[in-house]
């Protein structure tokens, strides 16, 4: 099972990607997670690019979601909401409709915050965004790791480069509990249910 995970942050050091570079460890039997690398590369959305042949940052975010079996989305919280580079990514991603790379798509969305109460704005936004992209998000308890900081280390991985430990168990507890109903909700095609308002609008008339 291939899931997909992005970071609604930009920045090198960012808690959100940290994050999800610590989850490959935690993932269940049969899981492999691969981190996106390209948000930032990707345009602001226009609808005049939005053509048969878009901007290869764009084929790339959509066919990286496709094909992915399942979504891990880690985000930050700018303004009491999402960020807009992560807004700007789901708006591609979810055209056109019928075809969209969101669509009946299974995610589980995260928050990591230096603050301690931040974060929880920012996962209601983002499950609300999801779901009117007809994507099945899963439900909580989320992870909402404030404090990040003090709840994760980098460490040196085994090709020589960095990875990170989350280090509170209780995170943990909860990241074992949401990897585990990703997997069975993708196993289940929860995503189907997630597609049927939109079926009328998108299946041929008879």
């Amino acid at each position: 099972m291939r899931i997909l995970a992005i970071s609604g942050s930009l920045r090198q050091d960012s808690f959100n990607t940290r994050l999800l570079r610590a989850l490959p460890p935690l993932a269940p039997e049969g899981m492999e997670i691969e981190l996106f690398d390209g948000l930032g590369e990707v345009p602001l959305y226009n609808q005049d690019l939005d053509v048969e042949d878009p901007p290869e940052p764009v084929r790339r975010l959509r066919t990286a979601i496709a094909e992915a079996d399942g979504l891990i989305i880690a985000s930050p919280e700018y303004n009491g909401s999402i960020p807009g580079v992560l807004k700007n990514a789901i708006d591609w991603a979810s055209r056109p409709m019928a075809k969209s790379a969101l669509l009946a798509k299974c995610v589980v969305t995260m928050v990591a915050t230096p603050g301690r109460a931040l974060g929880r704005n920012a996962l209601s936004d983002l499950g609300r965004v999801l779901h009117d992209c007809h994507a099945f998000v899963i439900s909580g308890p989320w992870v909402h790791l404030n404090d990040a900081g003090a709840k994760m280390e980098d460490t040196e991985a085994e090709d020589g480069g960095t990875t990170t430990v989350l280090t509170d168990p209780m995170t943990r507890r909860i990241v074992d509990i949401q990897l585990n109903s990703l997997q069975q909700a993708v196993k289940d095609e929860a995503g189907r249910h997630a597609v049927v308002p939109l079926l009328p609008f998108i299946q041929p008339r008879t």
